[in-house]
């Protein structure tokens, strides 16, 4: 009896990552198996190129989640810097070495009123990010006229569709960021005090972590990161429009929570959000090559959010028991 404790303790000892990483190849053994045209290089090579917008805002959500907190705005920011940029470019003449910097501080300007609402003024993260999500969206239509903003310049559309050793440049961004926030979440004492902030907020001040700067830090990165997804995004897709980043939150929120970082935070695995993404973009190819259409996508997506936040409350449950 003692043996089989022992191994049902050390079972929940593994990785977290190792759910996901189970869940990716069963998938794509399946799609391989079903759909010749899976793993082909143009197959594989649009599955990482279509991770990149997603996977600069996943890094920064991981950061937001380990404190325990939630940032739906995302999607709304991407469109509005997205807007924000064509109209510099565009409408302003504005060249990219300051047209670029002034929209990712857009970004960073939106994270800085959601931290300041939630670490100043006590307002519960969902809200919020909820009321920014919607002053975003509606600031990008008034800024736009409703309309979408074409004749970008050469050198911002050569980025989206640009590659360097092969690999697309937006996937070597979006790589960077992820590496970037993983050192800084794992080897910086303000990754320390991320972790701490969800962890036990009690014993986070009483240690000495700065709270309110904590907190309202992580926001400000998220918009930042939100503002570089949007020049990829406008890129990508050679014109700035007002609806751009639709469902990044979803998409952005499921690949963490997917990925293993715990929905109450004071956890975070950003190797786990990377493979979320991936197993993410993976179900998004299967959805495309059984002939459906986006809708589809986005209930697949809920469907799997769900699916991973009742595995992460069963799993905390079983730790609990195997100690």
């Amino acid at each position: 009896m003692t043996n089989v404790n022992s191994r049902f303790k050390m079972a929940f000892r593994l990785p977290v990552e190792t759910g996901v990483i189970a869940l990716l190849v069963v998938i794509s053994l399946w799609l391989a198996r079903t759909f010749p045209s899976f793993h082909t290089g143009a197959n594989i090579s649009d599955i990482f190129s279509n991770c990149s917008e997603t996977g600069i805002v996943a890094a920064a959500m991981t950061l937001v989640i380990a404190t325990g907190g939630i940032d739906i705005s995302v999607g709304s920011v991407v469109g509005l810097c997205g807007v924000i940029l064509g109209t510099l470019t565009v409408n302003h003449s504005w060249s990219l070495y300051t047209a670029i910097p002034i929209t990712i501080l857009a970004g960073a300007f939106c994270g800085w009123i959601n931290g300041t609402l939630i670490s100043r003024f006590k307002l519960p993260p969902i809200i919020a990010t909820l009321a920014m999500f919607s002053a975003a969206r509606a600031g990008a239509y008034v800024l736009s006229g409703g309309d979408s903003i074409s004749g970008l310049p050469d050198a911002l559309t050569n980025l989206g569709y640009g590659s360097w050793m092969g690999v697309p440049i937006s996937v070597w961004i979006a790589g960077t960021i992820l590496v970037l926030m993983g050192i800084l979440l794992k080897k910086t004492r303000f990754g320390r005090q991320i972790l701490s902030l969800g962890g036990n907020r009690v014993a986070a001040q009483l240690s000495g972590v700065n709270i309110m700067r904590t907190e309202a830090s992580v926001y400000v990165i998220s918009g930042m990161m939100a503002g570089l997804a949007s020049i990829i995004v406008t890129a990508r897709g050679a014109t700035a429009v007002p609806d751009a980043g639709q469902f990044f939150e979803l998409r952005a929120i499921t690949a963490v929570v997917v990925g293993g970082t715990p929905v109450i935070g004071g956890r975070a695995t950003m190797i786990g959000t990377a493979l979320g993404l991936l197993t993410m973009r993976v179900v998004q190819n299967g959805v495309t090559l059984y002939k459906k259409d986006g809708m589809w996508e986005n209930l697949v997506m809920a469907v799997v959010l769900l699916l991973a936040v009742e595995v992460d409350r069963w799993r905390r449950t079983r730790e609990m028991k195997a100690s």
